[in-house]
């Protein structure tokens, strides 16, 4: 990749970035949600069920982290913990009903969001975008992956 290929990308990239920030932080504001709370029950929802890692590494955040959005979903009554009380690293976490109801709507906010954003495309190219989309998104998971996320030990 060229110097000026990889600058141009970069900017269209931080375009994408602030458009979905502001995509995000108005979805969850409207479902009264944080934007972690939304990806954890998200998450999970695809999931089923999950331990604490298992979401720690779908997510990629560390567990102590991800451990406190947990505690407030679980508050909030959005998920259960299910399991042996006494050892914690055996708990499964499941969405209660209330919190498959926020991922109903959820869902539903984002995909109308995104049904609009994809008027804007040629009906031809969605399948594209998508496609392109994934392969970003994964290509990007490797590359962190091999660096092991840090950008300035380079």
């Amino acid at each position: 990749m060229t110097q000026q290929s990889a600058t141009r990308f970069r900017r269209f990239l931080r375009k994408l970035e602030r458009e979905t920030g502001l995509a995000l932080s108005g979805e969850t504001e409207c479902c009264s949600v944080s934007v972690a709370q939304c990806h954890l029950l998200l998450e999970l929802e695809r999931l089923g069920s999950a331990s604490l890692q298992e979401l720690a590494d779908a997510l990629s955040l560390d567990k102590s982290t991800l451990s406190r959005t947990v505690e407030t979903c679980v508050r909030l009554g959005f998920i259960a913990r299910d399991g042996d009380g006494a050892d914690r690293r055996r708990l499964s976490l499941c969405l209660t009903p209330v919190g498959r109801e926020k991922c109903d709507v959820i869902n539903g906010l984002c995909n109308g969001e995104f049904s609009d954003v994809f008027r804007h495309i040629p009906k031809g190219r969605h399948a594209d975008v998508i496609e392109s989309v994934a392969l970003l998104a994964d290509a990007m998971e490797k590359a962190r992956k091999e660096r092991k996320g840090a950008f300035c030990d380079r």
